[in-house]
């Protein structure tokens, strides 16, 4: 019989995979990435979330400048990721 400890990391990690498996699901659902291109790129939640970010960054309806800006201001967060995109085209 599992101890409540085990229960709960246990539930704890299905509902992470679960949550990231989601995630994964609507990147690709709003991209041309498959969701497996999404899990094999951004394999963690965090990595899906930043992505996010970078796509909100892009898609939002300002000027280039406002995006270059918000871009420059979260670039130590959304850097890694953008990196990992681009080498799709290369």
């Amino acid at each position: 019989m599992s101890s409540r400890r085990e229960r709960f990391e246990r539930v704890s990690r299905e509902a992470r995979e679960s949550t990231n498996r989601a995630l994964a699901r609507e990147l690709a659902a709003l991209t041309f990435l498959t969701e497996q291109d999404v899990e094999r790129l951004l394999p963690r939640k965090l990595d899906k979330e930043r992505f996010g970010t970078l796509m909100a960054i892009v898609a939002a309806d300002t000027d280039e400048n406002t995006k270059l800006a918000a871009l420059k201001d979260n670039l130590d967060e959304v850097g890694s990721v953008l990196m990992r995109i681009l080498r799709l085209f290369l």
